[in-house]
């Protein structure tokens, strides 16, 4: 081999070199930015997929919360309608009590001391003592209890028993009916029972 062809295969085999060189680098910058580019694209995929359950998540969690929160209304609702089948119940008895009670003398003997005691207590002016229409029969003994001369008159929103007392010239009225109260126990019969929505 001559000497220029010795140089020829040198600078061949060193250009070929460089040029297998240069590839191998090409080659491992390729792989160095294909397996970066999945990495990232794994990476996305992963945040993505840890997204969607988080949402996924949340959802359940908002469902079981909605299906929560309705039963728990549903038992409200049927507590109150039992609460007030047994306080309607338990109050239609007292009321028939009462009405029963509202039928013997001592009734009409308390009737007179109350009407007295309040007229007693109320300020100066013309008195009108209201009944219910069964105890209209004690209109002149209520009248003579009053000690000023009440008038009496029928009140048909009175359903029990008592009386309200008016003072017209004062603007004073004193509700002493066994409906008023009847109706405040109803507050206290809930909560001392335990039927309070203490839920």
């Amino acid at each position: 081999m001559s000497q220029p062809d010795k140089k020829l295969d040198k600078f061949t085999s060193a250009v070929l070199s460089d040029a297998q060189a240069r590839r191998a680098k090409i080659l491992a910058e390729i792989e160095d930015y294909r397996k970066a580019e999945m990495e990232k694209a794994e990476e996305d995929i992963l945040h993505e997929a840890y997204i969607m359950i988080q949402n996924e998540i949340s959802a359940i969690k908002n469902r079981q919360s909605k299906t929560v929160s309705l039963a728990e209304l549903e038992g409200r609702r049927k507590f109150l309608r039992q609460r007030e089948d047994i306080m309607g119940k338990v109050f239609s008895e007292a009321s028939a009590r009462v009405l029963e009670y509202a039928k013997t003398p001592e009734y009409a003997d308390k009737l007179c001391a109350d009407v007295g005691a309040s007229c007693a207590e109320m300020p100066e002016g013309a008195l009108v003592i209201r009944l219910r229409h069964d105890d209209m029969p004690y209109a002149d003994r209520l009248a003579a209890a009053s000690g000023r001369g009440a008038g009496v008159e029928e009140d048909s929103s009175i359903a029990l028993g008592g009386f309200i007392l008016v003072n017209n010239d004062k603007g004073v009225i004193v509700d002493n009916t066994l409906d008023l109260k009847l109706a405040s126990q109803k507050e206290w019969f809930a909560s001392s029972s335990g039927l309070g929505m203490g839920l």
